[in-house]
C-alpha cells in the first residue's frame, strides 16, 4: 500500500471517529441561573422609636415555595456585603436573606449592644420571610453570627416559628463575661449602653431560655476565641438538649473568634438533614 494513501486513510478514520463521538456526547448540564437579588427592608417599631432596617433576598430560579434562611449580619457589616458573600448557600436551593442590624450598614439605630429593637427586628425579619409566597413558611432557618447570635439566641425567649438555627460565635452570658471582658470590649459596650447587672441580664442568652425549644440547634465556635468563651457555647448546647433541641455543636481546635471559611461544610450539611430534607 502507498505510505501517503495509508496515512491519509488513517487520519480520515480518525476523523470519523472523532465526528461520532462528538455525535453521542451528552450535552453539557446547563449552568444554574444565578439567583436574584431583591430589597428586603422594612420598618420596625420598636418601644418608642421607628427604625428603618437594611435588608436584601437572595432568590433561587426555581418556581414554588422553598425553604428559606435569615442571616443576621454582625454589626461591623452590612446586608448587601452579607448577600454577595452568602450566594454559595442558593447552590442548595433555599432563599437565603440577609438584615442589618439596628445601628450598622443602612440600619438606623442606635442598635444598643443588641437592644430590644435588635431582638424585635430579628422577630420582624422572620414574619416577613413566613408571609412571602416564594418561602415556606414550615421551613424557616436563622443564622446569627458573633453579635448577631446573641440576638438570634434572644429571639429564641419567644415564639420563634423556625425548624433550625445556626449560632456562630456568640457570646451567651454577658453578666458572666463582663468581669473578664477585654477594657476594649467594655469601652465598645460602653459606648452604647450602660453596663448594669440589668442590662447585661437582659442581653444574656442562657438564663432566658425557654423551657421547652423543638427545633433543631447548630452551634459554631473556635476552642480559642478570647472574646466570647466557647464555655458558654458548650453550655448551651447543654441546656438546649434539656429542653429538648436537637443540638450539634462544632468546636475548631486551634480557631479563634473569626471562623471563615471552616463554617461552610458543617452549615451546609446541617441545612441538608435538618432544613430542606421533607420530614
Amino acid at each position: 500500500m502507498n505510505k501517503s494513501f495509508a496515512i491519509g486513510w488513517g487520519g480520515a478514520v480518525l476523523g470519523l471517529a472523532t465526528l461520532l463521538l462528538a455525535c453521542h456526547k451528552k450535552p453539557a448540564a446547563p449552568e444554574q441561573a444565578p439567583a436574584r437579588t431583591r430589597p428586603f427592608s422594612f420598618q420596625l417599631e420598636s418601644g418608642k422609636g421607628v427604625f428603618q432596617i437594611e435588608g436584601y433576598i437572595a432568590l433561587v430560579p426555581q418556581a414554588g415555595k422553598e425553604p428559606a434562611v435569615l442571616i443576621v449580619n454582625p454589626e461591623a457589616g452590612n446586608a448587601r456585603r452579607c448577600i454577595d458573600s452568602s450566594r454559595w448557600l442558593g447552590a442548595l436551593g433555599v432563599q437565603v436573606a440577609c438584615i442589618s442590624m439596628p445601628g450598622s450598614g443602612e440600619s438606623s439605630g442606635p442598635g444598643r449592644f443588641v437592644g430590644p429593637q435588635v431582638v424585635a427586628a430579628v422577630q420582624r425579619a422572620l414574619k416577613l420571610l413566613a408571609r412571602r409566597a416564594d418561602v415556606d413558611a414550615n421551613r424557616l432557618a436563622v443564622w446569627g453570627s458573633f453579635n448577631g447570635a446573641m440576638a438570634v439566641g434572644l429571639a429564641m425567649d419567644s415564639e420563634l416559628h423556625v425548624r433550625a438555627v445556626i449560632l456562630e460565635s456568640g457570646t451567651y452570658d454577658m453578666v458572666k463575661l463582663w468581669p473578664s471582658a477585654s477594657l476594649m470590649a467594655k469601652l465598645k459596650i460602653l459606648h452604647q449602653v450602660w453596663p448594669s447587672h440589668r442590662a447585661l441580664d437582659e442581653r444574656s442568652v442562657l438564663p432566658h431560655l425557654p423551657a421547652r425549644l423543638d427545633l433543631s440547634v447548630l452551634i459554631l465556635h473556635g476552642e480559642h476565641d478570647t472574646k466570647s468563651p466557647p464555655a458558654q457555647a458548650k453550655l448551651l448546647e447543654q441546656q438546649l438538649k434539656e429542653r429538648g433541641a436537637y443540638v450539634k455543636a462544632y468546636y475548631f481546635a486551634g480557631a479563634g473568634h473569626e471562623l471563615g471559611d471552616r463554617v461552610r461544610k458543617p452549615v451546609e450539611e446541617f441545612l441538608r438533614q435538618r432544613l430542606i430534607a421533607e420530614n
